[in-house]
């Protein structure tokens, strides 16, 4: 296997410390105005905890936002145009928030409001802090990177998967950037950067990148 002169890849893990702030919203002119407001690491957590929430089967709705307006509101369609929002179309929080916005702005325009919710019943706008923490995993080559693949937790899947395009502010993650940088397979890094992860949930997503790094480890030598 090749591993002459590659840089190895270290695999971190995170945990996500949430903060729960005071600001709500019981209908949809509250919930701009926070969307409009909140800082980006607010955005981030909501647009992105499901699926730690749900590490064993896709959620229904992608966001917690369209969860929210679907189950609360009752407004399917607007759910529907949120949970469509792709955050790997963005390279940073704010063009998300811009995106977010601006469907909230239109369906408002329209004059499709579906009033407040009881108490008890707000959307809560919490923000998060991510810890980072490096692991003993390291890979070398293909065969190394999947084993560690096979042993990482999902929660580290999701930090290189997950957090990597915003800290990066580019459109890849972690491991495609590592394989084509350094492992020196372009045509692997293109397909791994392709596929979309909101379609999988986090183990699912998992057993896809093992198959897909397992049919290239004949070329890795």
């Amino acid at each position: 296997m090749n591993n002459g002169g590659v840089s190895p890849f270290l695999f971190w893990d995170c945990v996500q410390l949430i903060e729960i702030t005071d600001r709500t919203a019981a209908d949809l002119s509250e919930l701009l105005g926070g969307v409009r407001e909140v800082p980006t690491n607010s955005i981030f957590l909501h647009m992105h905890q499901s699926f730690l929430k749900y590490h064993f089967f896709p959620p229904e709705y992608t966001n917690d936002f369209s969860e929210w307006v679907s189950l609360q509101l009752g407004d399917d369609a607007l759910a529907e145009k949120i949970s469509e929002i792709d955050p790997f179309d963005y390279v940073n929080i704010e063009d998300l928030r811009q995106r977010l916005i601006k469907i909230l702005e239109e369906h408002m325009h329209d004059g499709i409001a579906h009033g407040r919710v009881r108490p008890g019943e707000e959307f809560h706008f919490n923000q998060s802090v991510t810890i980072e923490m490096l692991t003993d995993l390291r890979a070398t080559n293909l065969r190394e990177f999947r084993e560690c693949l096979e042993k990482i937790p999902l929660t580290s899947l999701y930090y290189h998967i997950f957090e990597a395009r915003l800290r990066l502010e580019k459109k890849t993650d972690d491991f495609s950037y590592w394989i084509e940088d350094s492992v020196g397979m372009p045509e692997l890094a293109e397909k791994m950067n392709r596929m979309d992860p909101y379609m999988y949930s986090l183990e699912d997503l998992r057993e896809e990148l093992i198959k897909l790094v397992g049919s290239y480890e004949s070329r890795d030598a």
